[in-house]
């Protein structure tokens, strides 16, 4: 009897001890579990869990580096702002549609390593056989405590409505500032 006493008071003691390090922080974005003094995006990190096991991306190409898509999206971004866009290099390219009804998602670094722009998550699409940037969902930066992936998709569905739910869900982001 007194081991199975004891047992319970361990179980109550590290239960608050446990929550004693634990505390949410309310956000604009939302709410933040702060654990041991360091803000986590728990309900973030969940998210992106579910949609990794829900989403369909048979309709998702990965276009491989040096692929004639690969290519055109670099020399879109190239082009895009010289001189800070000219060293453009695609870490990903996700294509979804053909013709002149064709989204890409490109994940960017910059050459020269340290060059002005940040990594970034670029959003095109094909208008008129012409491959565009859309800037209104440009992704550049970091998401601070906030899961990147999740943060970002959100990002893109707020600002291009238009954009394949598919293609945007499908996005894996690499870099480090967006792969946490």
């Amino acid at each position: 009897m007194r081991r199975q006493v004891a047992a319970a008071a361990m179980l109550v003691a590290a239960s608050v001890a446990a929550l004693s390090l634990l505390r949410p922080l309310p956000q604009d974005q939302g709410v933040l579990l702060e654990v041991a003094g360091r803000p986590v995006d728990v309900a973030g990190r969940l998210h992106g869990a579910w949609q990794r096991l829900v989403r369909r991306c048979d309709g998702v190409t990965r276009w491989p580096p040096g692929s004639p898509r690969w290519q055109a999206v670099q020399a879109t971004l190239a082009g895009y702002s010289p001189p800070a866009s000219a060293g453009a290099q695609p870490v990903q390219v996700l294509g979804w549609g053909d013709g002149d009804d064709e989204w890409l998602l490109a994940e960017v670094r910059w050459a020269p390593p340290g060059a002005a722009l940040d990594p970034a998550i670029v959003p095109l699409a094909r208008r008129g056989g012409t491959l565009q940037v859309q800037a209104a969902g440009v992704w550049s930066g970091d998401t601070g405590p906030w899961a990147a992936p999740v943060f970002i998709r959100r990002f893109l569905a707020e600002r291009l409505p238009d954009l394949p739910a598919a293609l945007r869900l499908c996005l894996d982001p690499q870099l480090p500032p967006f792969a946490r």
